[in-house]
């Protein structure tokens, strides 16, 4: 084609054509600028396309935390409801006097255990650091995904202040005194061994409504079952801050 082209301009100067030989070269200009019109129109539709199917990517794997965060939420609401269960039981049995103290703080360690909140969001974290916010160009869902994440991480710090609140008032109380029985614990039991065992101090406060270790005890059960049921408070409101985000995502990758 570029032959030809330049066969025919040099035609076109040989016979003085001058005015045609301008004609001409406007008119190879003009296939010259569509030509790379069309290339530019094409890459930019490539391109489009690309980013298209990365949104739709995004849209997935910001989806599939959201589901897996729904799990998690519900497993440590389970886990929430039981450590108020367990408190609740071990309060009416520390009143009954029938359970021994090994029996209770082992019951009691059980109790306070629980798991931190770590929510999935890989998917959103990896479009705010690759700088790929911008593929998301669904403005309502892009609004809605970012206010999502804005009050979680102010939830998720609610909720780690209230489990090292927790831990800081567990370990005080198992800490007040030797006393109180840190080795009635199993773990400490086996570490220590019988021999030094029976060489410490020996006190069953829990049969001693009175003391002030038995106060202690019953105003910690109390502490954890209010946490546990504020803890669930708090996984509550992100499963509702999670509705809008979530619906609009479904919506979009067409799950019904």
């Amino acid at each position: 084609m570029i032959k030809i082209f330049r066969q025919t301009r040099n035609a076109l100067l040989k016979t003085n054509k001058i005015t045609k030989y301008f004609i001409y070269a406007v008119g190879e200009i003009v296939l010259v600028v569509i030509g790379i019109l069309i290339a530019l129109s094409l890459n930019n539709w490539n391109e489009q396309n690309k980013n298209s199917k990365s949104e739709i990517v995004y849209y997935s794997r910001i989806l599939e935390d959201f589901n897996l965060d729904k799990k998690l939420i519900e497993e440590l609401s389970e886990k929430a409801d039981n450590r108020i269960k367990l408190s609740k039981e071990i309060l009416v049995e520390l009143d009954s006097g029938t359970k021994t103290k090994n029996y209770l703080l082992n019951k009691f360690l059980i109790a306070i255990r629980s798991d931190a909140y770590v929510p999935r969001n890989v998917a959103f974290q990896d479009l705010i650091s690759s700088g790929n916010l911008n593929l998301l160009n669904d403005v309502n869902l892009k609004n809605s995904l970012i206010q999502y994440y804005s009050e979680l991480e102010n939830i998720q710090s609610q909720l780690k202040q209230n489990r090292n609140e927790k831990i800081k008032e567990s370990f005080e109380l198992v800490n007040s005194s030797i006393e109180f029985g840190q080795t009635e614990f199993e773990y400490i039991h086996q570490l220590l061994g019988k021999e030094i065992i029976d060489i410490l101090p020996q006190y069953d406060w829990t049969k001693e409504k009175k003391s002030e270790d038995y106060k202690n005890f019953q105003l910690m059960l109390i502490f954890n079952i209010a946490m546990s049921d504020r803890e669930k408070q708090h996984l509550s409101a992100i499963n509702n801050l999670m509705e809008l985000p979530y619906g609009l995502l479904t919506n979009k990758l067409g799950i019904k």
